[in-house]
């Protein structure tokens, strides 16, 4: 079977539909679907099922994508690095974070081992899937809301921060120095989904301990998604202190709520292989800045 063959039933798979899949491989969809009728007579397996009049997986297709998962991943590998090495990045520092720290201590610890290396690295940062990533060997270093504990796998604490409530100016309760969680009942609240990777996420863990859990009326992924529905008027945005030197917040009221608990950022790099030295640089940024 060719590889572009296997590109197709793979995106077909994971994105659900034939024109999700043409859309994410820059293809038409008559050439996936074209692509999957040859994979099935070349597997003899059925592949496609119509569904309320939509092309999708069929359980056979969706049990061979879940037995064939690290062929799949590897060859989407393949095909990246082949990117990464077309534009001139085959040797970078590859980075995979969860979005919330992406926004605020990433960057400026980026900024400043750039500096120390005389703007020589080239960077890649990734999000989602934090930990395979760090477990296949595709990145050097992680940052993420906790440890994973996860063997094989060394966790470095960076830094803490309690919760802030970010809110419009205009808000009626920007008037206050600071807020208590009081303060928040009957308010529309916005923060973070759990990110899904660690063992203890300490930002959940925070929202839990201060009663906030199940008062989250809209959660985002980014923090700049946050702050843009503040900025809007949508709601209260319960985010980590770190984001205030993001500058996200600028022209926006951040108030600390009291007595919260403390969400902590962890590192994360394979125990027992040497630390790459960019990444090292890098993670001494990352504890640094925060020191």
């Amino acid at each position: 079977m060719r590889l572009g063959a296997l590109q197709v039933i793979d995106a077909f798979v994971r994105l659900g539909g034939t024109g999700e899949a043409a859309q994410a491989l820059g293809v038409s969809q008559s050439a996936v679907i074209k692509a999957l009728r040859l994979a099935e007579r070349e597997l003899d397996l059925s592949l496609v099922a119509i569904v309320q009049g939509r092309l999708t997986p069929t359980p056979e297709a969706l049990e061979l994508h879940r037995l064939a998962r690290p062929a799949f991943g590897a060859l989407r590998r393949a095909h990246h690095e082949a990117d990464m090495i077309r534009v001139g990045m085959a040797d970078r520092l590859r980075i995979a974070t969860v979005p919330g720290l992406a926004h605020s201590i990433l960057p400026p610890a980026i900024a400043g081992a750039r500096r120390d290396l005389a703007d020589r690295a080239a960077v890649e940062v990734m999000f989602d899937h934090v930990r395979d990533h760090l477990s296949a060997n595709e990145v050097d270093l992680a940052i993420s809301y906790g440890p994973m504990a996860t063997e094989g796998l060394r966790d470095i604490v960076l830094r803490c921060s309690p919760l802030v409530c970010v809110l419009d100016e205009a808000h009626p309760l920007a008037g206050h120095d600071r807020l208590a969680r009081d303060n928040l009942e009957g308010q529309r609240l916005i923060s973070y989904g759990p990110d899904g990777i660690s063992l203890a996420d300490s930002f959940q863990d925070a929202l839990g301990r201060i009663g906030l859990s199940d008062r989250i009326a809209i959660t985002v992924r980014h923090t700049d998604s946050a702050c843009h529905l503040a900025r809007e008027g949508v709601g209260i945005a319960v985010v980590d202190g770190f984001v205030i030197s993001s500058g996200l917040t600028q022209g926006l009221a951040v108030r600390p709520l009291d007595e919260s608990p403390l969400v902590t950022a962890f590192a994360h790099h394979r125990d027992g292989a040497p630390l790459d030295p960019a990444a090292h640089v890098l993670l001494e940024h990352l504890v640094g800045d925060g020191a």
